[in-house]
């Protein structure tokens, strides 16, 4: 029974706004209120973009990982002397989301980008990676969000050495870290089997990614594996987040397609039965694909 059905980042029918990024020699030559500008644009177009999707009855969200660029910079934090933290402008703005969220219920999450991994054989990855999820951390709070999703990592040969360095380091993870953060089965290396395993050792929320498990099919998944990853959300108070998409060019193309098939929504929505969880749409047309699967789920009566 799907809940929420969201999308990421990018809202199609806004455009030509759009999320500005910056760089750091611009900041030398422009200038900090250069980039606090272009945070002050991405903050608006995120409370532009939740509006939109409450008007639109759409309830999950997420939000970019770069929505505020370079504040976690070490130049930015050495040269400027600006804390995003003691900005009044900006968490004025930030609180103004959080009241959104919050009075509509909506789920609000974030997916650091692929350099974000905890099981690295690099000390400065691992150290860079923790940094990076605290970052997450504090700028969803301040949001209102719950979810903070990522991968297990890379193998480096030997996937159970692998495995164990996850385990390590997410021991060490600050509590509100580990509070929002959640592991996805991925379409390479890790399968549902290698993320229920690390949540049995950790008590991390799995977020099931139904396209990543065809194209890294090692067994068929079943209702009793659905259960399982059920039970892995059981003490967050929240209800399980899942991902699907369609690939692109065929069933186990890895590049997502526009729109999700209705072949595939219908075997998704078989599978879970009549289990509650809240779906991510990952597909290239965004907020008009997560439309025409709320109409389709509408018109066969599908829950």
């Amino acid at each position: 029974m799907i809940r929420k059905i969201g999308y990421a980042c990018i809202n199609n029918n806004l455009k030509p706004r759009n999320f500005k990024q910056c760089r750091l020699n611009s900041v030398y030559k422009y200038g900090i209120d250069y980039l606090k500008d272009k945070i002050i644009n991405n903050l608006n177009l995120t409370k532009d973009i939740l509006n939109w999707n409450i008007n639109n009855g759409i309830f999950m969200y997420r939000a970019t990982s770069n929505l505020l660029p370079l504040v976690d910079h070490k130049y930015i934090l050495k040269d400027f002397q600006w804390r995003w933290q003691q900005d009044k402008e900006l968490l004025s703005i930030m609180d103004e989301i959080k009241n959104i969220v919050q009075k509509n219920n909506i789920r609000l999450s974030m997916h650091p980008d692929q350099f974000t991994v905890l099981n690295s054989i690099k000390s400065n990855v691992v150290e860079n990676s923790i940094n990076y999820l605290n970052h997450h951390y504090e700028i969803l709070s301040l949001l209102g969000g719950n979810d903070i999703i990522i991968h297990t990592g890379g193998v480096y040969g030997d996937k159970i050495s692998a495995i164990e360095r996850f385990i390590e380091v997410y021991k060490n993870l600050t509590k509100g870290v580990k509070e929002m953060l959640r592991l996805e089965n991925d379409d390479v290396s890790f399968n549902i089997d290698d993320v229920l395993y690390i949540s049995e050792k950790t008590s991390i929320p799995i977020v099931f990614d139904i396209h990543h498990n065809r194209c890294n099919n090692q067994r068929e998944i079943t209702n009793n594996d659905i259960n399982l990853i059920k039970d892995t959300w059981k003490n967050t108070g929240l209800i399980p987040k899942m991902h699907i998409s369609s690939g692109k060019t065929g069933v186990y193309d890895k590049s997502h397609s526009d729109y999700i098939l209705k072949d595939d929504i219908i075997s998704f929505t078989s599978l879970i039965e009549d289990i509650e969880i809240d779906l991510m749409v990952e597909a290239k047309e965004k907020d008009n694909a997560v439309l025409r699967l709320i109409s389709f789920l509408k018109e066969e009566n599908i829950n």
